[in-house]
């Protein structure tokens, strides 16, 4: 394969994955639309779990698949038709009537979503050269974006006029059409062999052997809690404080979906072709400074600044969080090996989520506790942390990884 078919391929992958999350993304508001309660859309929000829970078998997507026309591939061509197979049976159903069934199907589809996300991402670290990790990992971070204002805005309005089960019916053909480039995939079938020439058989091994390479702690361990908290607490603050402010929700909306979308979209685009030019490192730290500029923004904001301030906060927060997901995603794959790639991928982003997820949770208690601009400054220190961790980690050991040396890549780009 070309290096742009590879490119190709796997953006036509993370698009359809992120399309196909679209009614878990839309589901709380058409719930409460319909007259349900607060509880049971509440209980939707649980179906997030299982991003988190395939990590639970994810070394069984490594291990087991192997065939001559590639191992991720095979994955792939049962995964994505039975997502389709899912939102039929999800049309069918009646979202007022049978919330029971409803949340049984939703958890089904997200767990073929995360099966189908292990098999791309292991694929991507096979097909992929570290120069061009940072583009695949744009794509990968857009059209997670691109997903989110689809299942806000697109599903939304297609509901509205046609009624759930027309609209995820129509959602459904649209997911067929990664299909059309599985035939594509050209994935390396020789059999992997460990450090030793043994041949490799992923497992609870590869689990328990990840934290052990080079540079995976200080990265995992310290700098993705201190990036994604930086992240995600201002982003939990957005709404709450606006409205604080006596912002319409329809106003917020447009602000922090549209504009923030937008923006994220373009950190993503930008940091994916940045980082082959020139490296890990210099893109990281310039992501950590726009941050830092967003949250100051953010800060004028929550001490009485007006309007026009807010949409300067959002736009570059966006920016920056798109950038530095692009980043953490990418150095990521930098980490992961060609026998466990799925695994490798899977445990580090799970975990990333995880820090994601706690971080929107703390955010607005914390803003309680201690007020909205507190909470900003708390932001703003942890990405000023990472930021001299980055810097402090590079210069005592200059790992390879962050710097974007020699990796694990199986091909080369052409």
């Amino acid at each position: 394969m070309t290096r742009r078919a590879r490119l190709l391929v796997l953006t036509v992958l993370y698009a359809g994955q992120y399309l196909a999350m679209s009614p878990l993304t839309a589901l709380p508001a058409i719930l409460r639309d319909d007259g349900a309660s607060l509880r049971q859309v509440g209980a939707v929000s649980l179906v997030n779990f299982m991003v988190i829970a395939k990590v639970l078998w994810a070394p069984l997507v490594d291990r087991y698949g192997r065939r001559p026309r590639g191992h991720y591939r095979t994955w792939l061509a049962v995964t994505q038709p039975s997502i389709v197979v899912m939102l039929l049976v999800l049309a069918a159903v009646d979202v007022r009537a049978d919330f029971t069934l409803l949340m049984v199907g939703a958890c089904v589809l997200g767990a073929l979503i995360g099966t189908q996300d292990i098999a791309a991402d292991g694929l991507a670290v096979r097909l992929i050269a570290p120069a061009d990790r940072g583009r695949v990992n744009a794509v990968q971070v857009g059209a997670g974006f691109a997903g989110a204002a689809i299942g806000g805005v697109g599903l939304l309005t297609l509901v509205e006029y046609v009624g759930w089960s027309w609209a995820v019916s129509a959602l459904a053909g649209l997911c067929l059409l990664p299909l059309a480039v599985l035939r594509h995939i050209e994935e390396p079938v020789e059999p992997l062999r460990g450090t030793d020439g043994s041949a490799v058989l992923p497992g609870v091994r590869a689990v328990r052997t990840l934290a052990c390479r080079p540079g995976v702690a200080a990265w995992a361990g310290v700098l993705v809690p201190l990036v994604w908290t930086g992240i995600m607490l201002p982003q939990s603050l957005i709404g709450p404080l606006l409205v604080d402010r006596g912002w319409p929700l329809g106003r917020i909306g447009l602000l922090t979906v549209f504009l923030g979308g937008v923006a994220g979209i373009v950190g993503a685009s930008g940091t994916g072709r940045l980082v082959g030019r020139h490296g890990r490192v210099r893109v990281l730290a310039g992501a950590f400074l726009v941050q830092l500029a967003a949250t100051g923004a953010l800060l004028a904001v929550a001490t009485g600044a007006g309007g026009a301030v807010a949409a300067v906060a959002v736009a570059p927060l966006g920016l920056a969080r798109g950038a530095l997901n692009t980043m953490i995603f990418t150095v990521f794959m930098d980490f992961c090996r060609p026998e466990t790639a799925g695994t490798d991928f899977t445990l580090m982003s799970a975990w990333g989520f995880a820090v994601a997820v706690l971080a929107q949770a703390v955010g607005p208690p914390l803003a309680g506790a201690v007020g909205y601009a507190a909470a900003v400054v708390v932001a703003g220190t942890l990405t000023a942390a990472a930021l001299l961790w980055v810097r402090v980690l590079c210069a005592r050991e200059s790992p390879a990884v962050l710097s974007g040396g020699p990796e694990h890549a199986v091909q080369d780009a052409r």
